[in-house]
């Protein structure tokens, strides 16, 4: 094999690998006039590693009388409910509406739904968990600092529910759900879904979900291994076959 036809397939390679890891979600884009928040807000459901880029509102220059300004915040789920940012924490500011030079580009935010951040000030997103995010801006730049009410009050909010929860308990547990709730046959090897509708410490759509058995259980799966340690088996093992792969490419 010749030193082109290696790095093509290391490439191609890398790209199965990634695609396995994560998918890159819709952008989300943040202005009032994005239908997605006519319904009084915006629900996504993205799994562990997933990445969806929120996008501050972006305009030609001369539209100065139709420019929105906002800030995204984090909050809790109380000041998610009532439009409340004064302990949020700003995560984007879109001051900006004509994009930052050089190349005028929109300001954006880039979002990788991780268990744990390399970063002390990075995002973490907990398996089976929600987080809240909201505008209070009024949509214009006098207005872009106020924390209570603005757009959020017309719809401007977004819930994240991170699927899933971890399904480790113990044996007892599980077999006294397991004569409760009577699920299909389950081989031998392997254990039922938790059930979460009593344990849950969070009330909302995932959690009712899972506490009901799915039909389509998928039983060609052996591993009982928590979903965090599978993506990070997955992450080292792919970190493992592309120094290897590297070692092997200078040996050509």
């Amino acid at each position: 094999m010749g030193a082109v036809e290696a790095w093509v397939l290391y490439g191609t390679l890398l790209l199965r690998l990634g695609s396995a890891i994560c998918v890159v979600l819709p952008d989300v884009y943040w202005n009032m006039s994005n239908n997605i928040f006519s319904g009084g807000g915006y629900y996504l459901s993205p799994n562990p590693y997933d990445m969806v880029t929120v996008y501050c509102p972006y305009y030609e220059r001369g539209t100065s009388d139709l420019v929105e300004y906002n800030v995204l915040y984090e909050v809790d789920e109380d000041g998610y409910n009532r439009c409340d940012a004064e302990r949020g924490r700003p995560l984007l500011r879109c001051d900006r509406p004509y994009g930052i030079a050089p190349n005028f580009e929109a300001l954006k935010l880039t979002i990788l739904f991780q268990e744990y951040s390399p970063s002390p000030y990075g995002l973490e997103f907990k398996p089976g968990r929600d987080y809240y995010y909201i505008s209070t801006s009024t949509g214009e730049y006098g207005g872009l600092n106020a924390t209570v009410g603005g757009n959020c009050v017309n719809g401007m909010k977004m819930k994240l529910s991170i699927c899933c929860k971890s399904t480790t308990e113990t044996p007892n547990v599980v077999e006294e759900q397991t004569q409760r709730r009577s699920p299909p046959h389950i081989p031998s090897n392997r254990i039922p879904d938790a059930d979460w509708s009593e344990s849950s410490d969070t009330n909302n759509e995932i959690s009712k979900e899972t506490a009901i058995p799915r039909p389509d259980y998928d039983f060609s799966r052996t591993s009982s291994a928590p979903s965090w340690l599978t993506g990070r088996a997955v992450s080292l093992t792919a970190s493992i076959f592309t120094v290897a792969l590297a070692w092997a490419l200078t040996r050509l």
